[in-house]
């Protein structure tokens, strides 16, 4: 960032906080200021220097202590004509007198927590720093991710409660994993790929090396990933570019060759070569015994492969008996399922029954592609255009909203998920924050003040190595309780208690927009972009807060 724009970012930025103090700032200029704050860490850094000597002005009128000529304990608590020229002149305040030492140091403590709490009011800036991409070499900082594996199969996995259950899609650093039962297929970044058979355990040492503890493996890796290495108590498995399995019990260690050669490597024996169809097993007390491989005794991809349609085929059945008594359920009062295969089709049919065609949506923009399963459709959102059209009519109380959402990323300040038009009293909005935070809003009065609306974030749940995945995420807002509800696969992620002056009823929804945000409060003909970048498949919306349950089972009886 040059001179001149940064100077004119902090006089951008010091008009917003006035305006904010002022109580005169609207969401548009709120997020002009995480914009800002983004922008440059000399921003991020005028922003805690300028609260805090607004907090100790503040402090000093209150005191009834001028700190100079030019600060009278008449003067107003904020000094509105303050700009980047007269910085200078504020470090000039002239503080005397032992006491006024004494009621500075004892104002720091209440200083600090002021600037924080104003902190705290850009909890998405201060809790999640994303990546800084400018044109000050010192303020770069590049997006990172970790992992040395994916997992890209998952058949009947049980995963064992003591350690982290995985998804398809989820990046694997170095540890154990366990399964109990079923089969997980996972793809070293090496280009190795590993079929584990639970129970088994497998300790993942780097992208090119991990011990097998227990159960069943059956490893492929094609010439590019050639010294791929697996250990065994003290036996090295080095391929060299091959298919093999390896059965490892209490009693006995079992490698077969299916494919090319592997060696074996081992510190009280010689290096030992094994060939496609040969077969080593070593028992306990160490004797050794050759013998024909069995191939058939281990899962290869292409029988994983079929076993995973199967339970693709046996989910989707289970989603549409489940989507059939939803499409019935009196406090849904907008469904889309997402189920029509035609392509052409720009009309979203609701498919609340009995049918009203009046739900019906409007596909903008957007594109008809593969959801979660084969043959099922799904709406990608990736131009700033896009979006569904609804109108949806009444007045309600509590709200639920779920949705199954593919995110591809999360590179606008708000990712839409669900957004009425403009933003009026009782009319909910629903989106992600490019933290990786749920948000939830519903606007309480119509007046520009302070307390327009209350946004109830969860903790962030979302990052790059999730890019792709199906996530089925929901919030409840339960107007008796008032509490807002977060959930992300069927978990909890946050529950927040609302205070009661910001909890609004009758809420509204009317014309809206799924996957984008259609008409923001922009005084001309620009919009904010606010598209999501990604796929929806399935959207529910009930005037009612479900429980926890049966959130529970909607991610279970829809997961892929």
């Amino acid at each position: 960032m040059t001179d001149s724009n940064l100077a004119e970012s902090l006089k951008e930025l010091e008009k917003l906080l006035i305006e904010a103090e002022d109580g005169q700032i609207d969401e548009v200029g709120y997020e002009r200021i995480r914009e800002l704050m983004k922008s440059s860490p000399i921003v991020r850094d005028h922003f805690v220097k300028w609260r805090m000597m607004s907090a100790a002005m503040h402090l000093e009128g209150s005191s009834g202590a001028g700190f100079g000529s030019g600060f009278s304990t008449s003067a107003p608590a904020v000094d509105h004509s303050f700009s980047v020229s007269d910085r200078s002149d504020r470090r000039k305040l002239d503080v005397t007198g032992k006491w006024r030492m004494l009621l500075a140091i004892a104002a720091t403590g209440l200083i600090m927590l002021m600037a924080g709490q104003w902190l705290a009011r850009w909890s998405d800036v201060a809790r999640v720093q994303p990546p800084v991409m400018g044109d000050d070499p010192g303020a770069d900082v590049e997006a990172t991710s970790e992992g040395i594996a994916l997992v890209t199969r998952l058949v009947a996995a049980k995963w064992n409660q003591s350690t982290d259950k995985f998804a398809v899609g989820d990046a694997l650093s170095p540890g154990r994993l366990r399964i109990d039962s079923g089969f997980a297929q996972i793809e070293f970044f090496c280009g190795a790929t590993v079929v584990l058979e639970g129970p088994a355990e497998l300790e993942m040492q780097s992208s090119t090396m991990a011990r097998f503890r227990s159960g069943r493996l059956r490893a492929q890796v094609p010439p590019a990933a050639r010294g791929f290495q697996i250990l065994v108590d003290d036996l090295k498995v080095v391929d060299l570019g091959t298919e093999f399995g390896i059965s490892l019990s209490p009693d006995s260690a079992d490698v077969q060759v299916f494919d090319g050669e592997v060696e074996l490597h081992s510190p009280s024996e010689d290096k030992m070569r094994l060939l496609a169809g040969e077969r080593m097993t070593r028992s306990i007390d160490g004797v050794v015994d050759r013998s024909p491989s069995t191939p058939e005794q281990f899962v290869d991809i292409e029988r994983l492969d079929a076993q995973a349609e199967g339970q693709a085929e046996f989910r989707r059945n289970r989603w549409q008996k489940f989507s059939e008594s939803l499409r019935r359920d009196d406090r849904v009062i907008a469904y889309y399922a997402m189920d029509d295969d035609q392509v052409w089709n720009r009309k979203l049919q609701s498919s609340v029954l009995p049918a009203n065609p009046d739900l019906d949506g409007a596909i903008v923009g957007a594109a008809r592609v593969d959801g979660r399963w084969p043959g099922k459709s799904a709406i990608e959102f990736k131009r700033p255009g896009d979006r569904v059209r609804v109108d949806i009519p009444g007045e309600f109380g509590s709200l639920t909203m779920a949705v199954w959402v593919k995110i591809d990323s999360l590179d606008r300040s708000y990712n839409s998920l669900f957004l009425t038009d403009n933003y009026e009293r009782g009319r909910p909005h629903w989106q992600i924050l490019d933290t990786g935070q749920l948000f939830f809003s519903v606007r309480v009065s119509d007046d520009r003040v302070k307390t327009e609306h209350r946004e109830v974030t969860s903790p962030p749940f979302w990052k790059p190595s999730m890019s792709g995945q199906w996530l089925h995420l929901a919030t409840t807002h339960d107007v008796k309780a008032r509490t807002t509800t977060h959930y992300l696969n069927g978990e909890l992620l946050s529950r927040e208690v609302v205070s009661e002056n910001q909890v609004v009823t009758p809420t509204r929804i009317g014309k809206a927009s799924i996957g984008n945000w259609s008409s923001p409060t922009k005084p001309d003909a620009k919009f904010a972009i606010r598209n999501l970048n990604g796929s929806i498949d399935e959207f529910i919306l009930c005037a009612d807060a479900l429980s926890d349950d049966e959130i529970r089972q909607i991610y279970e009886n829809g997961k892929p």
